[in-house]
Formats: structure tokens, sequence, C-alpha cells
């Protein structure tokens, strides 16, 4: 039956079914770099990152305590230059592989221009993009976070985000009122 399968998917493609609209729609592209805004603004990594360079900070004077009881009769090594080039190679090394990754991850979420649609259903966002085969759908239940920055909006589960660009709004008096709207969903 028709109403059976109805009910067994998701409640988005329901309404639409039903012949719902959303109450608003929002269109506009996502590129490169705005995937780099978010990668660069994204909790879990940002901590992540934080750890990794203390930890090649301790790797540093282990490297350095190491060579220091080795190699005693180099003079060299004992120079304060000397010392800060060997403390700063493992912290040098994990901001390159750091900034590789975060290309990389930006890369992965949108590595070229593609238009999105944001459908906006009460208290729920469905963003379709072009680049993608099925939608991604935020309930106001599942949001963590509404992250406003002077280019974008970011609405993050933890585990996903939707990202949009300040250009996709007529002023920045509408984007910061999409955001606190948001947020006040979430609160």
């Amino acid at each position: 039956m028709e109403g059976e399968a109805g009910e067994a998917e998701a409640p988005v493609a329901a309404v639409e079914r039903a012949g719902g609209k959303p109450d608003r729609v929002i269109h506009y592209t996502q590129d490169y770099d705005d995937a780099l805004v978010w990668e660069r603004a994204s909790p879990p990594h940002r901590k992540r990152d934080k750890v990794a360079l203390f930890a090649a900070l301790f790797a540093g004077l282990g490297l350095l305590q190491m060579l220091g009881g080795v190699m005693k009769d180099l003079t060299l090594l004992h120079s304060a230059p000397t010392a800060a080039l060997l403390m700063a190679a493992p912290f040098a090394l994990v901001i390159l592989l750091q900034r590789r990754d975060l290309r990389q991850r930006a890369q992965r979420r949108a590595d070229q221009r593609t238009g999105a649609r944001l459908e906006i259903w009460g208290d729920r966002l469905v963003e379709y993009r072009d680049d993608r085969k099925e939608p991604l759908a935020f309930g106001a239940l599942s949001l963590r976070e509404v992250r406003e920055t002077a280019g974008h909006v970011f609405l993050s589960t933890g585990q996903d985000v939707m990202i949009v660009p300040t250009r996709a709004f007529l002023s920045p008096e509408a984007k910061s009122a999409f955001a606190a709207e948001w947020q006040a969903k979430i609160d």
C-alpha cells in the first residue's frame, strides 16, 4: 500500500509527496573555500590539532634530550640556535601534516563549486546539493551548534554540518536573523 510505504520513509519525503511546500527555500553555491572555513573552525579538529602541537613540543624536547646524551662531544649541538631548531623540527612537521589534512578534509567536503538548495520546513532543514545523491536533513533536536561568522552560518549536529554562505542571504541582517532563529530552536 502506498500509505504504508510513506510511513516507512523519511518524514521529508512524506511531506513532499503530500504536496506540502517548504516554508522557505534558499539557493546558493558552495565551494572549496566555504568548506575550508568550516574545517578550520571545526571543534573536534581544533582540539585534536592543539593536542598534536603540544605533543610535538614534548617530542622536540625529547629529541634534544636524546641527542644531547648521545653526542656529548659536539659543541654545535649545545648552542641555542641548534637546540631551537631541533625542538622546532617536530613542531614544523606536525604543522605541515595538519595543513595537508585540512586541505584534504575541505576537498572531500566540497572540491568544486556546486549548487545547493536549503529547504526550511518548520523545525527541519533539508539541504540538496548537486554533488550529493541524498539530501542532508537536520531537525532542530539534532542540531548541536549554530555558529555565525562574517562569511557563513554553520549548522552542526556534531557529526555533519550545513554550510550556508553569506551570499545566500539578501542582507547581513537576514543572515543574522536566520542564525538567531535556529539558535533559539536549539536552546
